[in-house]
């Protein structure tokens, strides 16, 4: 497989955010990794590209140093790194799809900090940096969070792989119960949560949109949802392209409470159900 020279200027971009605690509004940008298309043939060449911001479609560019590692696994389980652009940008990269199967595009953020706090003068701050970096200004410190994030994708090459390649061993990752490109409008599409390959059942939480359902920030087609076991049922109410994103948060240990309070890991999946031409083609086009 080969990945070619990055594609500037065609990519869009999506978004959702990371959301600090389950009680409070957004703060922060989660990342999405998507496909221009997600059915190939083989020999195509089409670009992969990232969501971030509060909007979808598109929201933000992206800084190189946000994006640890970009990665595409082909059909027959190689891993291919992306080589990354300099600067902030829109992150798009030509992907050669050479062999019939699945191939998962995949993505991890450098760690970053939120710190909200209130300085000597009484006045409300915010800050990208950890805690230890604002001690000296502040007076207190409402919140504090570290936060990392891991996103994926599917794209089928012909015909989807078997077995399907659902789990690739990411510190957190979203699993489909089946290959995505087999979903079908009014089923109920169900997801697992893994924690380095194994099944993580504590605390978390999810929700999930997909592209058209609103213009609004944050105004998701399921709303933030608890869950205890690890499993994600989302009902497939249309077709077209659905993001998906879980977080779970956990206290600071205690090595690392001069840096932040809050730790939140978060993993996103993106997938798409096509639809049937719903119109026939003109002649020529």
């Amino acid at each position: 497989m080969i990945i070619r020279k990055p594609l500037v200027a065609a990519s869009l971009l999506a978004a959702a955010c990371l959301l600090c605690l389950p009680t409070k509004p957004a703060t922060a940008h989660s990342l999405f990794i998507q496909a221009a298309r997600y059915h190939v043939s083989k020999g195509k060449v089409s670009p992969l590209f990232f969501c971030y911001g509060h909007h979808f479609p598109v929201d933000d560019a992206v800084r190189k140093e946000k994006l640890h590692s970009v990665q595409i696994q082909s059909p027959d389980k190689s891993v291919a790194p992306v080589q990354l652009r300099d600067g902030k940008s829109l992150h798009s990269y030509m992907v050669d799809y050479e062999q019939p199967g699945t191939y998962v595009l995949s993505a991890e953020t450098t760690p970053g900090y939120f710190t909200r706090w209130t300085d000597k003068k009484g006045r409300k701050r915010h800050s990208i940096k950890p805690m230890q970096a604002i001690a000296q200004k502040a007076a207190s410190v409402e919140t504090s969070i570290f936060s990392k994030q891991w996103t994926k994708t599917y794209v089928t090459c012909e015909k989807p792989s078997s077995p399907f390649p659902g789990c690739i061993g990411m510190p957190l990752e979203l699993v489909p119960a089946q290959d995505p490109s087999t979903y079908k409008k009014g089923e109920i599409a169900e997801f697992k949560v893994y924690r380095y390959g194994k099944p993580y059942t504590g605390v978390g939480y999810w929700d999930a949109t997909y592209n058209g359902y609103s213009t609004v920030a944050e105004d998701m087609y399921v709303q933030r949802t608890e869950v205890r076991d690890g499993v994600i049922r989302l009902p497939l109410d249309t077709t077209g392209r659905w993001f998906v994103r879980f977080f779970i948060k956990t206290p600071a240990p205690e090595n690392k409470r001069d840096e932040y309070l809050t730790s939140k890991l978060t993993s996103t999946l993106v997938f798409e159900i096509p639809n049937a031409r719903k119109k026939p083609k003109v002649d020529g086009h």
